[in-house]
């Protein structure tokens, strides 16, 4: 599953050192760079990239809406 703007993430693991993050901390993706990395504004309060190469994640929820059309 590619990961998208609006998605929510849990944050799982990392292999750098002195991230701010726990297992199981939570964000939004706010933008996607073309090599992949996730930028995510986390629920406490911090913005950290998501490394596809370092870390681990999962998404929790799509962040993008369905759109439902009624035609008369």
């Amino acid at each position: 599953m590619t990961i998208e703007v609006g998605d929510r993430v849990k944050f799982v693991r990392s292999s750098r050192e002195n991230i701010q993050l726990s297992d199981g901390d939570e964000g939004t993706v706010w933008r996607v760079t073309p090599i992949g990395t996730a930028r995510v504004k986390w629920d406490n309060g911090i913005r950290l990239d998501l490394d596809p190469g370092k870390d681990t994640w999962e998404i929790v929820s799509n962040g993008h809406k369905e759109i439902e059309i009624h035609l008369n």
